[in-house]
């Protein structure tokens, strides 16, 4: 089948339209520096996606017409996977980075990241951590959580997942002669490719799961080329090459959303606190334009207005709506 229908899922929703998003304020862009790694002096910054077909008020993938924002550091680390969902199934999101700076305190539930706002989670007031929640739903609002074969099809989506997530944890080991374990890894991980006719691990669907395993092999692949196929994971090697060459993640790959891996991420030495730096030079003008949270059409009296209600009963937080679910307590 062709990348069309491989991908027909992240567009398989019909259209849908809705009022702009609130203005966002803007800021001129800060003339910036070389980066040359997570601990380099930068302000947080932005890097948007929107696909060739969005729009604001009507967009491809009948998701939320106002973007996504994913918050993470100026690495790939735990964002990479998101970033990963996002750009395949072609939905506009803004990627803030973060350097030296800690605004993200502020926002993290568990005050870490990555985190995942805006788009449809603004209706309900969330924000979202955890990589693999993020990933997951992701997934779920895309219709790449193999649910179009049932919950048997999840299941084997979230299977294959979690046996990336092995793989990731285990990979350093290419860097050594004790590969046993890998290998034996890789090994199940090939035959459960070659169980479905079809490029992909559910077969001819793609699936989340995917996803995952792409993120891993290839990094293994990126730094030890030729690994794969070299120690007899043919099917594997070609997996990551057909994987690599679907349009959106092509694309992804050559952009400026794409960080530079950093020597912590490569795996050959142990973890050490100054390894967040970049092996590759990374020009800092793409990432100048300083990331401002959306007011959200709050003008001062409105912010006032709230300040004087702050003296009211707490008991005012907890009313019971009409749908029978406690009110949230609104984020400032």
């Amino acid at each position: 089948a062709g990348t069309s229908t491989r991908l027909a899922r992240c567009d398989a929703r019909p259209l849908i339209s809705r009022e702009p998003p609130f203005p966002q304020q803007s800021m001129p862009p800060k003339k910036t520096g070389k980066i040359e790694g997570l601990k380099s002096e930068h302000h947080r910054a932005v890097v948007k996606f929107r696909p060739a077909d969005w729009s604001p008020v009507l967009i491809a993938s009948g998701l939320s017409a106002e973007p996504y924002v994913l918050h993470y550091f100026g690495i790939r680390g735990l964002g990479e996977l998101p970033r990963l969902m996002l750009e395949l199934c072609q939905i506009p999101y803004d990627s803030v980075l973060y350097w030296s700076t800690k605004e993200y305190k502020d926002l993290a539930p568990f005050g870490q990241m990555p985190l995942l706002m805006g788009g449809d989670l603004e209706d309900e007031d969330q924000i979202l951590c955890q990589s693999s929640s993020i990933v997951r739903y992701i997934a779920k609002e895309a219709g790449i959580d193999g649910s179009e074969a049932g919950t048997v099809g999840e299941g084997r989506a979230d299977m294959i997942f979690e046996c990336s997530k092995d793989l990731s944890a285990n990979k350093g080991a290419i860097f050594t002669s004790d590969t046993e374990k890998l290998h034996g890894m890789l090994g199940k991980a090939q035959e459960l490719l070659d169980e479905f006719e079809g490029p992909w691990f559910s077969g001819m669907a793609i699936t989340y799961g995917d996803v995952g395993m792409f993120h891993v092999l290839s990094t293994i692949e990126e730094v030890k080329a030729g690994y794969l196929k070299k120690n007899g994971f043919e099917e594997l090697s070609a997996f990551v090459e057909e994987f690599a060459a679907l349009p959106p993640i092509a694309n992804y790959l050559i952009s400026d959303r794409r960080m530079p891996i950093t020597a912590n991420e490569v795996g050959d030495k142990p973890w050490a606190p100054d390894g967040y730096k970049y092996l590759k030079p990374m020009s800092a003008e793409p990432y100048s334009e300083e990331y401002v949270e959306p007011t959200y059409g709050l003008d001062e009296d409105d912010e006032d207005d709230d300040d004087e209600d702050e003296d009211d009963d707490d008991e005012d937080l907890i009313d019971e709506p009409a749908n029978g679910r406690p009110a949230k307590k609104s984020r400032k």
